[in-house]
């Protein structure tokens, strides 16, 4: 039997409010409109949709060269073509992958409450003659409102196969995962992405203006490239009940002076994962390169940095270019929206129909974006802020 390696990532955060359903068990009618990427050896690629095949127990999902099914023990695959790797996608079902042994009592905290005991991917013991080695990576971290992710529960999973003796997968496999499906269809949503709060002043060609009073054509200055036109921008008002339904939804503030180099020059409010810009010698040594983009959350740690929780609303913006870019809010280096299929999630249905009208590349699911900078995992940027710390060195010193 091949080798499986497990690698569990803390990207994409995503977070339920009412949890798991008492009925952990999820049947294959349960995945209906799962999102599935298969990807072949020779560089092509199929996008299906998880449907289900009957009222009680199956589902599946069938392409030119693959076909899958499930029903409430086993996952049947047959591909005719070298598959290099496949990936499910549950958010669009509202369920999500419970890869820890850990009940929701466990001791130690390892098992998101409601969650119950699971466990990671398995083969089925009769393709014990397979040669070689599969990686098994599960990315979109969920974690329950009020608790913190411990690392059980993800959206996603990609089963890599190229490093199978045949270069890839072709015939027929049968393995195992546990699933389970939110109490709430629809409660299952990334957590708050890049965004700007009202009177964010941003440098453009005509100086420092509000964020509220940039409108598409505008230029704005970027760290890499110059001033760039601005595309579009969102907005979005968070009122006092969903502050106090998630509290992940407060901003941060960023008082003046605390990265560095007296930056920002005023106050900086920011969404939690709203990423800065970081540029240092001790990004230099951890990550080849002088620039990463580390969340705001991340930066609590520092003096002068916190969660801004006494507000009664704030209202978010998003400023969306070509690229992604780092632009200055307060004078300081920050990010632009991210644009791909996961930050999609969080826009409303109209918000969505004129961003993909605007980036037609991103209708395809798996369109990832390509970010201006290194953005680190969130153990590596809680090392990063930890180094500066240890050493009295800013955040912003290059």
């Amino acid at each position: 039997m091949p080798s499986i390696d497990i690698v569990r990532l803390d990207e994409n955060p995503h977070e339920t409010v009412s949890g798991i359903r008492n009925d952990t068990t999820s049947r294959g009618v349960d995945l209906d409109g799962a999102a599935i990427t298969a990807t072949y050896a020779d560089g092509s690629t199929e996008i299906l949709t998880w449907r289900a095949l009957d009222p009680y127990t199956f589902g599946g999902a069938t392409g030119t060269n693959i076909d899958m099914s499930f029903g409430f023990d086993w996952h049947d695959l047959s591909t005719t073509k070298l598959l290099k790797s496949l990936q499910i996608d549950l958010q669009p079902a509202s369920s999500v992958f419970d890869t820890n042994l850990d009940s929701d009592d466990h001791p130690v905290g390892n098992s998101t409450p409601s969650s119950l005991s699971g466990y990671p991917f398995r083969l089925a013991p009769e393709y014990e003659e397979i040669t070689g080695n599969l990686t098994v990576t599960y990315s979109g971290i969920v974690n329950l409102t009020g608790s913190p992710a411990v690392g059980d529960l993800y959206t996603t999973m990609v089963i890599d196969f190229s490093r199978l003796a045949a270069g890839g997968l072709v015939g027929d496999l049968r393995w195992n995962s546990d699933i389970d499906t939110m109490r709430d269809a629809g409660d299952l949503v990334p957590s708050p992405v890049t965004c700007f709060v009202r009177g964010t002043l941003i440098t453009t060609d005509c100086g420092d203006v509000p964020i509220e009073n940039l409108k598409s054509g505008c230029k704005v200055l970027t760290q890499d490239n110059g001033f760039q036109e601005l595309v579009l921008t969102m907005s979005r008002i968070i009122g006092a009940n969903e502050l106090r339904k998630n509290a992940k939804l407060y901003p941060i503030r960023i008082t003046a002076g605390a990265l560095g180099s007296g930056l920002p020059k005023r106050d900086l409010v920011v969404s939690r994962q709203h990423r800065m810009a970081v540029k240092s010698d001790i990004v230099r040594r951890m990550f080849g390169s002088a620039t990463a983009l580390v969340a705001a959350i991340r930066l609590t740690e520092l003096p002068g940095v916190h969660v801004e929780n006494a507000v009664e609303s704030v209202e978010y913006f998003h400023l969306v270019f070509k690229r992604h870019e780092v632009i200055f809010a307060e004078g300081a280096p920050t990010e632009s929206f991210l644009m791909n299929f996961e930050t999609q999630k969080t826009l409303s249905k109209a918000q969505r129909e004129e961003f993909v009208s605007l980036f037609p590349e991103v209708r395809e699911i798996g369109s990832s974006g390509t970010p201006a900078h290194t953005i680190p995992s969130r153990m590596l940027q809680k090392e990063l802020v930890r180094r500066h710390m240890k050493n009295e060195k800013d955040l912003l010193s290059l």
